[in-house]
């Protein structure tokens, strides 16, 4: 994927988070659960494990916080306050970032697409995206 820039890669998998293992692309997941990464994203982990009840999904990156407006906009989120969620509060809480501040989002009510859930943390300038199935 162009303009992409891999973390450290961990597994067989480009990508693919020291901390998490994947069965899947992050290609996959991202079609699957119908995410579209900006091309300004770096620092791309993720995990995946579609043989697994319930397809977990997580995957982190940073873009330029100018770029957050239309990630939630392409990605169809809508906002949900600042309770960061529980999909990804471990993950915040280990990366140092301050629980329940940031901005929050998730799929619509109704909405037929794959539910996902997130928040965003600001950090030098830039801001991490954490979302999770």
């Amino acid at each position: 994927m162009a303009g992409l820039h891999s973390a450290e890669h961990a597994g067989p998998f480009p990508h693919e988070s020291p901390a998490d293992t994947a069965d899947v692309s992050l290609e996959q997941a991202l079609s699957d659960y119908e995410v579209r990464l900006p091309k300004t994203a770096e620092d791309i982990t993720y995990g995946a494990l579609k043989a697994l009840d319930g397809y977990p999904f997580r995957v982190e990156f940073s873009i330029p916080c100018d770029s957050v407006p239309a990630f939630v906009r392409d990605n169809r989120l809508a906002p949900r306050g600042t309770e960061t969620p529980d999909a990804v509060r471990v993950d915040a809480a280990d990366a140092g970032f301050a629980l329940d501040f940031g901005p929050v989002y998730g799929r619509a009510a109704g909405s037929k697409l794959p539910e996902i859930s997130g928040a965003v943390f600001e950090r030098s300038g830039s801001c991490a995206v954490l979302l999770a199935s």
